[in-house]
């Protein structure tokens, strides 16, 4: 919805506590990693029961894999931001390397950059075989 949508649509809304903001950001990754984790169970499934997979299928699953798993980072650090947000306090960095298990999330929310993000590669076993 456009700015002007939202200007139109009655009386003028309060401010949205950024606390609030970020536990909705949370709750909206916490549905799309589920969603994401589902339907990489169902293709996986999906691939198992009609044959052996291709290396270029496997590689499609590595990929959801990876995404699911970027998801799931982003999800549990916009809630602990949202909890620190709610508080006016600082992040724990140590909580929040802790909480993250990609190496480019730690880079890219720790240190910045969008490239680390790209730098992450699927590789290894996919966690549902």
């Amino acid at each position: 919805m456009s700015r002007g949508a939202l200007a139109t649509q009655g009386p003028a809304a309060a401010d949205l506590p950024i606390s609030a903001l970020l536990a909705r950001l949370a709750d909206t990754l916490d549905g799309l990693a589920g969603r994401t984790a589902q339907m990489q169970d169902d293709l996986g499934s999906f691939l198992t029961q009609a044959g052996h997979p291709t290396r270029a299928q496997l590689r499609e699953l590595q990929g959801l894999d990876l995404i699911h798993q970027t998801l799931d980072d982003l999800r549990a650090a916009a809630h602990l931001a949202a909890d620190a947000a709610g508080r006016n306090d600082h992040i724990d960095i140590a909580a929040l390397a802790d909480l993250l298990r990609l190496e480019s999330c730690r880079i890219a929310l720790l240190q910045g950059g969008e490239a680390a993000l790209e730098q992450e590669q699927p590789s290894g076993e996919i966690d549902f075989f």
